[in-house]
């Protein structure tokens, strides 16, 4: 399973999450029902998210296929959700909607947003633009990079950081569950990470969750979130720190790899939890090996 962080990393600190290294034709393009044990179709995807209070979309950061999927899906969304993203930081929440109220097209959104260069905007902008003409709302999902980081270098949550506690306290966390996100966060930095920082940037992440979670929930309807394929996840993301019993769909955009055709393996999580519910497989984005720079250092 680590190998699907590989691409990651900035995985814990700045959100990202990683992906296999190759294609497998027989899987991409296809998505896997992962309760049903079967492949599905989009429409019955479509089916399925309109029924869910919350809808949590994965993806590859850098795949604009799945951008693209993604927008087309934002399309179908029942009417009045809020459509939140992990590209943009919670305290500008207010600045999108005021941007919103105005009329503002998607590149004053982002400007709005203040989105960090590194998500590379462009790759965006469908998804702000299906959100706008399906006169959805665009919200502000995550904890900033500046509260992660001091999370992650005091190793403790601190005391204005009260509503991030409370969920973390009530979300069913075990000790099977920090061992599983700790050595995703190991393979995740490409094994280069000292073992000892785990524990704190498990935290990071954890609390990464939780405030994506916070938002959501906050929503006055139904609300759908944009964020990568470790954030989504069933067992470790966002979904433990949602209010319990919410019906809650978790889709992941993967890609494939040559040496695994068994959609199956791509879908188990720890605890006996499934990690997703559906599973959107597609091919490799061609990118530079993402352990290059650890191994540099």
């Amino acid at each position: 399973m680590g190998a699907r962080y590989a691409a990651a990393a900035c995985a814990l600190l700045a959100g990202c999450a990683g992906a296999p290294q190759a294609a497998a034709p027989d899987l991409a393009g296809r998505i896997w029902d992962v309760q049903a044990a079967r492949f599905s179709g989009e429409d019955a995807l479509v089916q399925r998210m309109r029924a869910a209070r919350y809808v949590l979309l994965g993806e590859v950061h850098d795949n604009p296929a799945h951008h693209a999927a993604r927008a087309r899906l934002i399309g179908a969304l029942a009417p009045g959700t809020d459509v939140y993203f992990e590209q943009f930081d919670r305290p500008r929440d207010a600045a999108l909607r005021e941007a919103q109220r105005g009329g503002a097209g998607a590149d004053a959104l982002e400007r709005a947003g203040q989105m960090d260069p590194g998500w590379r905007w462009p790759l965006y902008r469908p998804l702000v633009e299906a959100a706008l003409a399906a006169k959805l709302p665009v919200r502000a999902a995550n904890l900033p990079n500046a509260d992660a980081r001091r999370i992650a270098a005091a190793g403790a949550l601190a005391s204005g950081d009260a509503a991030l506690s409370d969920a973390l306290a009530h979300s069913g966390w075990s000790e099977a569950l920090e061992r599983a996100l700790r050595a995703e966060i190991v393979e995740s930095h490409c094994k280069a990470l000292p073992e000892r920082a785990a524990p704190a940037l498990a935290l990071a992440q954890r609390a990464r969750d939780a405030a994506m979670a916070l938002a959501l929930a906050a929503a006055p309807g139904n609300a759908t979130l944009l964020a990568g394929n470790g954030h989504v996840r069933r067992d470790l993301g966002v979904p433990r720190y949602l209010p319990q019993g919410s019906a809650a769909l978790s889709v992941a955009f993967l890609e494939v790899s040559e040496d695994e055709s068994d959609p199956r393996t791509y879908a188990r999580g720890e605890a006996n939890e499934p990690a997703y519910d559906f599973i959107w497989f597609t091919n490799r984005q061609p990118r530079a090996d993402p352990c290059e720079a650890f191994r540099k250092r």
